[in-house]
């Protein structure tokens, strides 16, 4: 059977249609050359032009808890798609990913300036009310299993925090943590004329949205024509081992992980920056990387956890077509279950890095893409596109835009 990369688009389309993951009008979403109407995103931002489009595609091969996914990704990037794919089939080989989840709610504080002495006593008379006037902001939230969960109190220097715990239930949450957080700063502000309403907002920092992922992948899996698996795995642990000693490197490690998360994470409409905060606020001194690598039982196993406040239903992902039908590539998964599902795309994304960049350099599985880039900066059409790829694959050493250029004019003088 033809591999997925090896057809055209329109066949890729077809096959995809044929297992189900697409529709018809699916199809036709994607083939339109503007998937998102003006009449849409002239409401989504403020003076609005029109619509920049970013490749979407699919990584394949993905087992995660036992269960085949095609996994939704919208990147510039060469190679983030291919190299999730690769390491994906690696670890399905070996038995697939598992995920664990703890989606427990989003802290929101609502910030004074001043003092509170006895905020015990404040909380145990006040409580109640507190509870009551965020159910009201939010009405439906309860219904679908979330709402205020915990309150408390702390003083800072010249400041008193009112740190709430809310479960957004299946959105990720902003708007619902901020729309109770303002309700129930009003409230405070009315029994506390002493202190000065500073602010009230989400806090990105989400301990409490946390998403695991592990892998354990046999030897044989990893095998270079150099190197042997286990060598390759021992290489993997050694630049695992760097990454957590030098800050430079932890920074480039967690971004190769970040690149299958954040485009998985745009595909599916939810908020990147968010996300990009969340994951930065879960690292410290001891802990500079997202994920771990270790050999045990003769298997190379790793490890990732990733603060990841994900929706599935509202916002963008509930009003931007190719989210929605992202959403339905991933065969409508819950919140809980998207954040597992991205947690193992950036452990796969880790594992393809590590892989390359410890064997035959991270530059070799990039090339073929950035030839074709090379081709299209340089103005080449679609049918143009192939000759100039083969003749800077065949003159690497000359492979740059000029030269591009260069048979690009000679290809149309042939014609």
């Amino acid at each position: 059977m033809t591999k997925l990369y090896e057809m055209t688009t329109a066949q890729r389309l077809k096959q995809l249609e044929m297992e189900g993951y697409l529709t018809q009008s699916d199809i036709e979403l994607l083939q339109t050359n503007s998937a998102l109407p003006a009449t849409i995103g002239s409401h989504l931002v403020e003076n609005y032009l029109g619509n920049f489009a970013l490749p979407f595609g699919v990584a394949n091969h993905f087992l995660i808890n036992q269960q085949d996914y095609l996994i939704p990704m919208a990147t510039e990037e060469p190679s983030v798609i291919a190299a999730a794919s690769n390491a994906a089939q690696r670890v399905a080989r070996s038995g697939g990913f598992q995920t664990q989840v703890f989606r427990n709610g989003l802290q929101g504080q609502i910030v004074f300036q001043g003092h509170l002495k006895d905020k015990t006593s404040f909380l145990q008379q006040h409580h109640n009310q507190i509870m009551t006037i965020a159910d009201q902001a939010h009405p439906t939230l309860q219904q679908h299993g979330g709402g205020l969960k915990d309150i408390n109190i702390n003083n800072y220097k010249d400041f008193v925090e009112f740190n709430l715990l809310i479960n957004p239930a299946e959105a990720m949450g902003a708007n619902v943590v901020n729309t109770i957080l303002e309700a129930v700063a009003h409230y405070l502000q009315q029994q506390l004329p002493q202190l000065d309403l500073l602010m009230a907002i989400l806090s990105n920092q989400a301990p409490q949205q946390i998403a695991s992922a592990s892998a354990q992948i046999d030897f044989e899996q990893l095998a270079t024509s150099q190197y042997s698996g286990y060598q390759v795995a021992q290489r993997i642990v050694a630049a695992s081992e760097f990454a957590q000693i030098s800050a430079a490197r932890a920074a480039t490690h967690n971004k190769g992980i970040m690149n299958g998360v954040i485009a998985t994470v745009l595909a599916t409409g939810n908020d990147t920056r968010n996300i990009n905060a969340a994951v930065y606020a879960g690292l410290n001194q001891n802990q500079k990387t997202l994920s771990e690598w270790q050999i045990h039982d003769q298997k190379l196993v790793g490890n990732i956890r990733l603060s990841l406040p994900l929706g599935s239903v509202g916002g963008a992902i509930s009003t931007l077509p190719m989210a929605q039908l992202a959403m339905r590539i991933l065969q409508q998964p819950s919140a809980a279950q998207l954040m597992g599902i991205v947690a193992a795309v950036g452990l796969a994304s880790n594992l393809a890095a590590l892989r390359a960049l410890v064997t035959q350099g991270i530059q070799a599985g990039h090339m073929n893409l950035q030839w074709q880039s090379l081709a299209i900066m340089a103005g080449a059409k679609a049918d143009e596109i192939a000759p100039i790829v083969t003749y800077l694959k065949a003159h690497p050493q000359v492979a740059n835009l000029a030269n591009a250029h260069k048979q690009l004019e000679q290809l149309r003088k042939d014609k």
